[in-house]
Order: C-alpha cells, then sequence, then structure tokens
C-alpha cells in the first residue's frame, strides 16, 4: 500500500491540533495512503535529517513519499551526554524544558551560551542548516526516495547579492546615480555609500552560504509562494500564540498539496 512519512517539527508532528489532522495525515487520508510521522516539536534541522536517516535505513523506500518540512535555522541540536539524548536550543529555550534533565543550573548556564554565543551567528545558522538539508537531499536522491521539501524559514535560501555593486542597485533611490563598478561606487556622496554600506554589511553572507543556497532551492517547495506559516496569515486561518495555524489552515494545506502527492505516488 502506497504510504506517506512526513518529517519535520511541531507543524508537522501537530501541536495544538489532533496529530491525525495535520495536512500529511489530513491528505495521506483522502488519498487512501497508511500514514506515519516522525516529527518532533521544537526540533531543528539537524533533528529532522536525523528523522529521515533513520527512517530510510530502516524501513522500505517503495511507495513511499517522503513530506518533509525544514525548520528555522536558529533551532540548534544538542547532544546532552549526561542525559543521553539530543535537545535543541533556541530563541524560545527556557530552563524548565532542560531541569528535568540536567538541573536547574545547568540548563540555565546552557540556554544563556546559546544566547550569549551560539545563536548570535545568522550566517553560520543558515551554513548549518544547508549542509544537513542538501547532505539529505543528496541522500534521498541516491535512494531514489520521492520526497517533497517546504520550509519555514525563508532565511535559509534568501539570496544576498554577492557584491557591492549588485546590492547597490537593488537598494538604491531612483535619483541615485546608477554604477557599474566598484570604482564607480566608491565614487558617491559619503552620505548615500554609508547608508548602502551599513545594509550591505548588516545583511551580505559567506560565498560559502550562497552555493548552498543554490545547490538546496531547486529542491525545495512552498505554500503557494510561502512558509506554511507565512501562507496561513495571508489567508487569514486562526493561529495560535505559539504559531501554530490550526485545523482550518492544516484543512485547506492538505487540499493544496493532495493532488501533487497523488501525482508523486502513481495513485
Amino acid at each position: 500500500m502506497k504510504k506517506i512519512v512526513s518529517f519535520g517539527d511541531s507543524f508537522v508532528f501537530g501541536n495544538e491540533v489532533p496529530k491525525n489532522l495535520t495536512w500529511p495525515a489530513r491528505a495521506a487520508h483522502n488519498l487512501g495512503c497508511n500514514y506515519q510521522t516522525t516529527a518532533v516539536a521544537g526540533c531543528g534541522n539537524e533533528n529532522i535529517a536525523q528523522q529521515i536517516y533513520t527512517y530510510f535505513s530502516n524501513n522500505p523506500i517503495e511507495d513511499t513519499l517522503a513530506v518533509i518540512n525544514w525548520t528555522w535555522c536558529m533551532r540548534w541540536d544538542f547532544f546532552l551526554k549526561e542525559a543521553d539524548c539530543w535537545i535543541t536550543l533556541g530563541p524560545t529555550c527556557v530552563p524548565g524544558k532542560l531541569e528535568h534533565l540536567i538541573g536547574e543550573k545547568k540548563a540555565t548556564e546552557l540556554i544563556a551560551f546559546y544566547h550569549a554565543h551560539t545563536g548570535q551567528s545568522e550566517s553560520w545558522n543558515i551554513f548549518r542548516s544547508l549542509q544537513s538539508v542538501y547532505a539529505v537531499q543528496s541522500w534521498l536522491k541516491h535512494l531514489g526516495v520521492a520526497s517533497i521539501q517546504t520550509y519555514m524559514d525563508s532565511s535559509m535560501i534568501d539570496h544576498t547579492p554577492s557584491n557591492r555593486v549588485e546590492h547597490y542597485l537593488a537598494y538604491k533611490d531612483q535619483l541615485w546615480p546608477t554604477v557599474t563598478t566598484e570604482q564607480e561606487l566608491l565614487t558617491l556622496p559619503s552620505y548615500i555609500l554609508d547608508e548602502v554600506d551599513k545594509d550591505f554589511y548588516g545583511q551580505s553572507k559567506p560565498v560559502y552560504v550562497d552555493a548552498l543556497q543554490k545547490l538546496v532551492k531547486p529542491c525545495l517547495e512552498t505554500f503557494e509562494g510561502k512558509t506554511f506559516l507565512d501562507w496561513s496569515y495571508h489567508n487569514d486561518f486562526p493561529v495560535t500564540e505559539l504559531l501554530h495555524p490550526l485545523e482550518q489552515a492544516h484543512q485547506a494545506a492538505a487540499e493544496l498539496w493532495q493532488d501533487r502527492y497523488r501525482q508523486m505516488l502513481q495513485l
């Protein structure tokens, strides 16, 4: 029998909605397919990669569609040796989530370390996630696993101008002069150059990030040009304070995707 298996975080797991009413579960039911999820609420992209590696190392790939929803890049997955388990740190992590594993003092120190150090570099966060995503994409392609992959964090694949001239032409006011070389750019009045440089250096990403984005992006799809959350807001579907779209959004998402799932499964 055909099967849909989903991988991701709380949006796929079904936080704040019944787990059999998430969009992959609904679509599987509508198509008469078996359904399973390995999603973990609150996890990072390294965890999602582990979900995928684990499942397809232990289960057949035939007649199976992997539905993957990658999460936010600022989440860090750590292995806690003393607790012998994986945990995820992120901007919303509080000691109460970890103190049952390592005690309040160590939990507070670990979260403080995240906020002071590991969570501070957007480029590094994106790079980590891109490495996980690209490795999984390559592995699934090698195995011949059919997959549909979406994402929650647009910054993971957003294009950033790779040089100052390209950035200037995209950023400039229509009254500012046009330039074609960096030499010409440097002759601009300081009030223009200072503003442009502040924006460029504030958002520029290393070339290795740009290279991975170009490799990863072709395999990533959207909810009509948006992430699931942004698509839910755009359609005025109810969303909780914890940023979880509710049943109306999941039902509409199932309707959006199920023809594509049918095609991928050759139903």
